[in-house]
């Protein structure tokens, strides 16, 4: 948790100097912290440049309970609540395990971010905290099979991969944009930063 605090904290700067560079794109947040109980930890979406950010807390005994947290994100997002010249909605999936609802309850809450337009329209992102916590159920959150889930080893890769994957759902969020080229390039696959696995992992 320290090491993610620590990386947010140095992510947020960047995506802010990236934003000012942009003509048209404004990039609002809004931060979910989820154990066995999801709670909004910035609950209103707020101007990148604007956030001062709170450290996380560690939950003593938490799940990594990944179904009510999609729930609450689809009613954040569900009909009526977005702006309507508002681009894509875009999320940003920051684990370091599996979750720990496993059946239904997992897929019910990804069918619940997906069962409406701006849901289905999201544009997914998920970055594993640690090589042993990449997971089939990322790749079905991801729900696009040229997008890869992308793996932090250690405090300065999170936030390289943070402030790369905020980048990309920002670019990608204004559409016509092939999704895993522009991750890919982004973070640096083929050109001497990060590689990507044979399984399509990028570490």
């Amino acid at each position: 948790m320290q090491a993610l605090n620590y990386a947010i904290a140095d992510m947020l700067p960047q995506l802010a100097d990236w934003e000012r560079d942009q003509v048209v794109a404004q990039v609002l947040v809004r931060v979910l912290s989820f154990a066995t109980v999801p709670v909004w930890h910035v609950p209103d979406p707020v101007p990148v440049s604007e956030l001062r950010w709170k450290p996380l807390q560690a939950v003593e005994g938490g799940y990594t309970n990944m179904g009510p947290a999609l729930r609450e994100v689809a009613a954040a997002i569900g009909p009526d609540k977005l702006e309507n010249r508002a681009l894509r909605p875009a999320i940003l999936l920051v684990t370091d395990g599996r979750p720990t609802d496993l059946g239904d309850e997992f897929a019910a809450g990804l069918g619940a971010l997906t069962s409406f337009p701006a849901g289905r329209a999201s544009l997914r992102l998920a970055i594993a905290i640690g090589h042993d916590a990449k997971s089939e159920f990322l790749d079905q959150f991801i729900g696009d099979p040229s997008v890869p889930v992308i793996v932090a080893g250690n405090t300065e890769e999170i936030a390289e991969r943070l402030v790369a994957a905020s980048i990309a759902v920002s670019r990608l969020s204004e559409g016509g944009a092939d999704q895993g080229a522009l991750v890919s390039q982004l973070l640096g696959t083929g050109s001497g930063g990060p590689k990507e696995s044979e399984d399509h992992t990028i570490v």
